[in-house]
């Protein structure tokens, strides 16, 4: 039997090359991320380059640009600061330039930025990547109905143009709105992440009130328009936040963060009034009167009180916006609405035409645009407009009665949501937070009730993850502990004397 001779080390070539590989990868290591940073930093700087040379591209945009990529590559490193950076943009979305893809907009980029880095990681160690949710399944139904009818409006058209093609577009943003609600509640992990997301949506409401301090009422008619573009929809943001933010007062013990929440809320309101949006004006106000009503009864009195003392502190060019409301008829003691009014009430009656043809089915999602001109024109109106201003009424023309009730019983479980917010608190914050909820969820229904906001990017995505927060709270926080009951007194006894 041949033996190796004593002292000569046996050759293991295999793991001498495994050895020196791992000593490669890691002196390469080491100096990866300072060359992968500098790689981007160039990739950076030829970009803006070309955008300042070659495109010819204004300033301000090239600022944009460079700004949307540093936090596209913060988020994409660290996901969860997507979280926070989220609410505090939205509101400055539409001065983003958009995107040369259709149906890609900046809002897309950010939310599959941030959820794709994480539903990676959560796949590659085999988590699940969604949660539970207590409103996705009528959501789901809801999104469902708008595919059907889009089929519905390109296959069985009312004798009308449907542009099948734009409503897809349309129908995938709206999808896109509601996706904060899942993102947030399958990502948030603590109550102190909920704390931060709440605090982020008020810096978000607080840099578009001072935006819209700032530019004043530089829209048509005098009417602020802020970062949004359109006054009336500036004026529903601000108004669903505000009564969050007044809600949230009640949340602290600390009397600096509990000043700073009103100084916010009050430059949200502020910004209504700037707006001149009367229906933003009315939904702001049903919403803190329920936010007062939860939160303590007295407030409802002063609510009461600074109402009735409107028509001295409210600035005059908001009383002269609600005294327009109705004109009064020359040479009759009768008075009418406005112009702007009398549109509306035309464009309602338009569409109660059109409910009466198609009750049950509808003419297809977004599809009531195409309709609405021709079918004022046949009556003989002449202020019909091409959109609902009224979600309520868009719903039941677009998809029937079907769609009208799914949509109503999603506010109504909306409410509820955060009715369970408030009765499983276990603290002042996420008390306040659940009372926002029901504050804000009355302020979208006036706000619905006067314009298409539901589907609006803007105001919806914050609403949903406002919804995100209570729901996690719900399903995170254990029920409140009941009332020890009391034992009888003679069975107490009898257990004494056994």
């Amino acid at each position: 039997m041949n033996r190796e001779p004593e002292g000569v080390r046996r050759v293991d070539p295999a793991g001498e090359v495994r050895v020196a590989a791992h000593r490669q990868a890691e002196a390469i290591s080491r100096h990866m991320v300072t060359y992968a940073a500098i790689a981007v930093v160039i990739i950076i700087m030829c970009a803006l380059i070309a955008l300042d040379y070659l495109f010819v591209q204004e300033t301000h945009r090239v600022i944009k640009v460079l700004i949307g990529v540093t936090a596209l590559g913060a988020i994409l490193a660290m996901p969860r600061l997507g979280l926070l950076l989220l609410p505090v943009v939205t509101p400055f979305l539409p001065w983003v330039p958009p995107t040369p893809i259709p149906g890609l907009n900046p809002l897309n980029v950010l939310l599959f930025s941030i959820f794709g880095t994480f539903a990676l990681g959560r796949i590659l160690a085999r988590q699940d990547v969604f949660r539970p949710t207590r409103l996705g399944r009528i959501l789901g139904f809801l999104l469902l109905l708008c595919l059907v009818s889009i089929f519905r409006g390109a296959a069985v058209p009312t004798g009308y143009i449907y542009d099948a093609r734009a409503t897809s577009l349309q129908f995938f943003r709206a999808a896109t709105t509601f996706a904060p609600y899942f993102i947030y509640l399958s990502m948030l992990r603590d109550r102190t992440e909920r704390r931060r997301v709440a605090w982020a949506l008020l810096i978000g409401l607080l840099l578009e009130g001072l935006v819209t301090m700032k530019l004043g009422r530089n829209g048509s008619g005098s009417r602020a328009i802020g970062t949004i573009g359109q006054s009336n929809e500036l004026g529903a943001y601000l108004a669903i936040f505000s009564v969050m933010g007044a809600a949230m007062m009640a949340g602290t013990r600390n009397w600096f963060a509990k000043l700073s929440i009103a100084a916010i809320a009050g430059i949200g309101v502020l910004g209504v009034m700037l707006s001149v949006s009367r229906g933003s004006l009315l939904a702001l106000v049903a919403g803190l009167v329920v936010v007062a009503w939860r939160s303590s009864k007295w407030v409802v009195g002063l609510l009461v009180l600074a109402l009735a003392l409107g028509p001295i502190w409210l600035p005059d060019y908001v009383m002269d916006r609600i005294k327009s409301s109705s004109v009064q008829v020359e040479g009759s003691d009768e008075a009418t609405v406005d112009m702007a009014a009398e549109a509306r009430l035309e464009t309602w009656r338009t569409i109660l035409t059109v409910v009466q043809d198609h009750p049950l089915d509808g003419v297809g999602f977004a599809g009531l645009a195409y309709v609405l001109p021709d079918v004022g024109s046949e009556l003989g109106l002449e202020e019909v407009k091409d959109s609902a201003h009224n979600t309520f009424l868009r719903m039941l023309s677009e998809m029937g009665a079907v769609g009208l009730a799914l949509f109503v019983w999603l506010l109504w479980k909306a409410w509820v949501l955060g009715d369970q917010g408030v009765r499983r608190a276990r603290d002042a914050f996420d008390r306040s937070l659940a009372v926002g909820l029901c504050g804000a969820v009355v302020t979208m229904v006036v706000s619905c009730a006067f314009g298409d906001r539901f589907f609006s990017v803007i105001i919806s995505s914050g609403f949903w993850i406002l919804c995100a927060l209570v729901d996690h709270q719900v399903q995170n926080e254990p029920a409140a502990e009941p009332a020890l009951a009391v034992v009888p007194r003679a069975r107490r006894f009898g257990r004494a004397r056994a």
